[in-house]
């Protein structure tokens, strides 16, 4: 594992494979989300870098709001998948801030028909000391490898926030400005209290 966070110069994200990719992703963020040397904002921006690199957000954005996607206007899809990666940035710098990078360990990598690659990972909170098995669902970009989904024990972290959203804008009359302006005001308080 990366001890400190540096950028990596041209052509060393070019990963020979879904799980070379996968390990060089968690050993940066993890260095990252660790490194004690630089202030919380800094790690949170840092590690923002990398969920823009390595992850597929206008997609998942799209995944995520599922048939609301077509209702919405062409800004209003714009703001939210600005807002909704934000959040993703939130939510996964405090995941990878809670475990040891140390415990991080492939366990397998394989091809579905549709071209996405899996790459079964298993991680050991520090907290529990029970292993927890991930797994990534990644597709081969022309700029690189890109992760879309996320499975946590064989919970699909996308499909679980399109039912969340889904719902929430169901309540809230169908608008996803209304979801959008939620998240903001989430994020807002997140922020506030320094988490």
């Amino acid at each position: 594992m990366l001890l400190a966070f540096a950028p990596l110069g041209p052509g060393a994200r070019a990963a020979d494979s879904a799980s070379a990719f996968i390990v060089q992703l968690d050993a940066e963020a993890t260095a990252t989300m660790k490194d004690g040397s630089i202030s919380t904002a800094d790690r949170v921006r840092r590690f923002g870098d990398i969920v823009g690199r390595d992850f597929d957000v206008p997609e998942i954005a799209q995944i995520v709001l599922g048939r609301y996607w077509d209702r919405a206007s062409i800004a209003e899809r714009a703001d939210f998948t600005d807002v909704f990666q934000a959040y993703m940035i939130r939510v996964y710098s405090d995941n990878f801030a809670d475990y040891g990078g140390d415990s991080f360990r492939v366990i397998d990598q394989s091809a579905s028909g549709d071209g996405t690659m899996i790459v079964r990972t298993s991680i050991t909170p520090s907290a529990t000391g029970q292993p927890i098995t991930l797994a990534w669902l990644v597709t081969k970009k022309p700029n690189g490898f890109k992760v879309y989904d996320l499975n946590v024990d064989g919970v699909s972290l996308v499909a679980a926030q399109q039912e969340e959203f889904a719902s929430v804008i169901g309540r809230t009359g169908g608008q996803v400005a209304t979801l959008t302006k939620l998240m903001r005001s989430k994020l807002n308080q997140m922020e506030t209290a320094g988490k």
